[in-house]
């Protein structure tokens, strides 16, 4: 199991030097960026270290922020061996150095804009390096570059090594790498202080990600969605993974397209048991479903069966839970946005006898889904229009955009509105109708109750909601 490498970098000596003593014996590997320094120096280390360190200066070239010259560079990384550190990081162009006995070198490439042509040549090229570990970072802009450096794993290692494919969509690749067998995974003191593209925090990697996961190889579930920065998901799910003692791991999976991903799966050396999926990939999964008759829906979950999936949409069930006393026979009911939740909106409400009238901004895409559904269709700029009810389906309002809303409060022509937001639970949107003394349903309990049913789509287990409520409630506590 790949152990955590927390990267500590300040402008300061003396800031640091703090923090080093703060996190010594809190993480296994510390690395400490001297490149980051105002004036580069070599730290000292605590006496009785509980940690082992990784010394880093890195320079321009290798997107590090050393510009000294490239002798006192290595004065210093031969200072910090003298000094203790048990790791030097040293560039994969960089001549052999000779460092005192029992210190440990990682061999590292650096590419911030490219991906490499071919990486089986270069991991050879690192690996005949005089060197303990290689390590290569490169940029990843696409689900077939995640792939690629994902399947690297799969080839026989002549040594230790970490893998990395930098930026949001590679982000994959570190958490995955852990459990693949990256040597190390590196991780930031905070969320908002990334050192390299994609790092997760240490706080993440734990209690989000289940990166201290200490069982044997976990089944693996994950959101596939795009983008995924502010998803709950994996954190509550890997709350009731813990509470429920199971040993699967939830990680998000940032995606430019499904296809390449499902098919990686289909063959990858770890289990996958099934994922949520979220936009804007809800009706792109559909055609990779078995079983299912009606084909144009849109789906948010996939379970693992044999060689194939099965779809669900627990959505549905989540959406229509706050309505269930709700008689909406003949009711107008306006539904904002065209997203893939609005395919599920529409057909419960039309289930419920409720006369569906779709609100976007795009003219043709409102036609084309009114035309698919057999409802009415409408502009935001023909607002306000009268109804029983109104749905938001659109992603204004949500967290950190918390101030917005995709209507006025003079557009509110309506007995009820129900807003899918749950990040914040009270919106401008849900506050504002509040204020006209609206009928209100806030997405909290959509947002449990498929939660929920996935869990128990995957498990088997049904979980107490009040618990999944509660867990939300204190991720929002913690600004997770």
């Amino acid at each position: 199991m790949s152990q955590l490498c927390l990267t500590l970098a300040e402008d300061r000596l003396d800031q640091i030097i703090e923090k080093i003593r703060r996190y010594d014996g809190a993480c296994p590997l510390i690395e400490v960026r001297i490149d980051h320094l105002e004036i580069p120096q070599v730290p000292r280390l605590p006496d009785a270290r509980r940690s082992q360190y990784i010394a880093t200066c890195r320079p321009v070239r290798e997107g590090g922020r050393y510009q000294g010259t490239e002798s006192d560079r290595l004065e210093l990384l031969n200072q910090a061996a003298r000094s203790g550190f048990d790791w030097i990081d040293l560039e994969h162009d960089v001549q052999p150095v000779s460092f005192p006995p029992g210190v440990r070198v990682v061999r590292s490439y650096h590419d911030f804009q490219g991906f490499p042509s071919d990486w089986a040549a270069l991991i050879q090229k690192i690996d005949s390096l005089p060197g303990d570990i290689t390590k290569i970072a490169a940029a990843v802009e696409n689900t077939g570059q995640l792939v690629e450096v994902l399947r690297q794993f799969e080839r026989r290692a002549a040594r230790k090594r970490i893998l990395i494919g930098m930026n949001g969509f590679g982000q994959p690749s570190r958490l995955l790498g852990h459990f693949l067998g990256n040597a190390w995974t590196y991780v930031t003191e905070e969320a908002d202080r990334q050192i390299a593209p994609g790092q997760c925090s240490l706080d993440e990697a734990r209690s989000s990600f289940r990166l201290d996961f200490t069982g044997p190889k976990p089944t693996f579930y994950g959101v596939l969605g795009n983008p995924l920065a502010h998803s709950m998901s994996p954190p509550l799910h890997n709350r009731l993974f813990s509470h429920y003692g199971l040993e699967n791991v939830y990680l998000p999976f940032r995606l430019t397209s499904v296809e390449p991903w499902l098919d990686y799966v289909a063959t990858s050396p770890v289990v996958f048991g099934g994922f949520s999926v979220t936009l804007p990939f809800k009706t792109d999964v559909v055609k990779f479903t078995v079983g299912e008759g009606e084909r144009d829906r849109a789906l948010n979950t996939l379970v693992r069966e044999g060689q194939g999936w099965r779809g669900l949409n627990t959505d549905y069930a989540g959406f229509m839970k706050p309505l269930a006393g709700v008689d909406l026979r003949g009711c107008q009911a306006l539904v904002l946005g065209t997203g893939g939740v609005t395919h599920t909106v529409i057909r419960a409400l039309q289930a419920k006898g409720a006369r569906v009238t779709v609100v976007a901004r795009d003219a043709a895409k409102a036609a084309a889904l009114a035309g698919r559904y057999g409802c009415g269709h409408a502009l935001f700029s023909d607002l306000p229009l009268r109804a029983h009810l109104c749905v938001n389906c659109t992603p204004v309002g949500q967290y950190p955009a918390i101030e917005a809303s995709p209507l006025s409060k003079d557009q509110l022509a309506f007995e009820m509105v129900y807003d899918l937001i749950y990040r914040p639970e009270r919106t401008a949107l849900i506050r504002m109708a509040e204020d006209k003394g609206l009928k209100t349903i806030t997405g909290m309990e959509m947002f449990v109750e498929q939660a929920a049913l996935q869990f128990h789509a995957w498990t088997g287990i049904d979980p107490d909601r009040k618990l999944v409520h509660e867990v939300v409630e204190s991720l929002f506590s913690r600004g997770q």
